[in-house]
């Protein structure tokens, strides 16, 4: 049996390549949060760099995909990403956490994913909650850049969304059971076992006890990947927005309808 998710070596734990830690902080001192953040999603799209750059990162080398890869959980950042890998370990012990690809927020992995036929789950929030979290969360992020990435994200991966399990943010949080459930029937894989009725409560508290292994027992709000008091709602955070940033919001939310269009968004 797989260690349990709050007993495995995380992905944070794991040191980069010497060479590419030194060019990290030479760009993190030159450059813009914002810069980096569209650098980065255009590096990961990219092929060989992507990869070369996977493999040399400690947080990522273990979340790529390789032979032993059970399911591939995708999506924007603050889509659910880390509730559904935690749901998905509790729901099923057996597997590593190694053996998920997940945190990447690349489409090109899902794109690898489907070509490997291995289970990939793209989780969808609307991007007005989605990009509010992520740019409160990580400072210096521009809505702008946010809300292109996101629209860029899911239109990538619209001509595979029948070849994906598409799970609407809602599902993911109200009923993961049965995002397993459509993948056992996808796949041909057993991933909805008894196990799988997780409470939220649980999932919850192993993202904390997560949030505190790495931060020396401590649970910084503003950046811990579940709802926080100290972030704004995304109707008062986006209150005030300018022409650029309100019309690629709007094409954002386009791409997130058209990609959630017939998937399930309640249990």
């Amino acid at each position: 049996m797989a260690p349990s998710p709050d007993h495995v070596q995380e992905p944070w734990a794991r040191s980069d390549a010497p060479l590419l830690a030194g060019g990290r902080r030479v760009v993190q001192a030159v450059l813009s949060r914002n810069t980096r953040f569209e650098l980065y999603f255009r590096m990961l799209d990219t092929p060989i760099v992507s990869e070369l750059y996977i493999l040399g990162r400690g947080r990522l080398r273990h979340r790529r995909i390789q032979a032993s890869t059970q399911v591939v959980i995708e999506g924007f950042p603050s889509s659910g990403n880390t509730f559904a890998r935690q749901a998905f370990l509790l729901a099923n012990p057996h597997i590593s956490a190694d053996d998920i690809c997940s945190h990447t927020h690349s489409p090109r992995v899902v794109v690898k994913a489907v070509r490997a036929g291995v289970p990939a789950i793209v989780l969808a929030r609307d991007p007005r909650d989605a990009v509010s979290s992520t740019v409160q969360r990580f400072t210096g992020i521009h809505l702008l850049s946010a809300f292109k990435y996101y629209e860029r994200y899911y239109r990538t991966l619209m001509p595979l969304k029948d070849r994906v399990v598409v799970a609407p943010f809602t599902m993911v949080i109200d009923d993961f059971a049965s995002i397993l459930t459509q993948c056992d029937n996808a796949y041909g894989v057993e991933f909805n076992s008894a196990q799988a009725d997780v409470s939220s409560e649980a999932i919850l508290r192993s993202i904390e006890n997560r949030s505190r292994a790495r931060h020396h027992g401590n649970i910084p709000e503003g950046r811990i990947s579940r709802p926080s008091s100290t972030r704004l709602k995304a109707d008062e955070f986006l209150s005030e927005l300018g022409t650029d940033e309100q019309y690629a919001q709007d094409r954002a939310l386009d791409a997130f309808r058209d990609f959630i269009a017939d998937a399930p968004t309640r249990p």
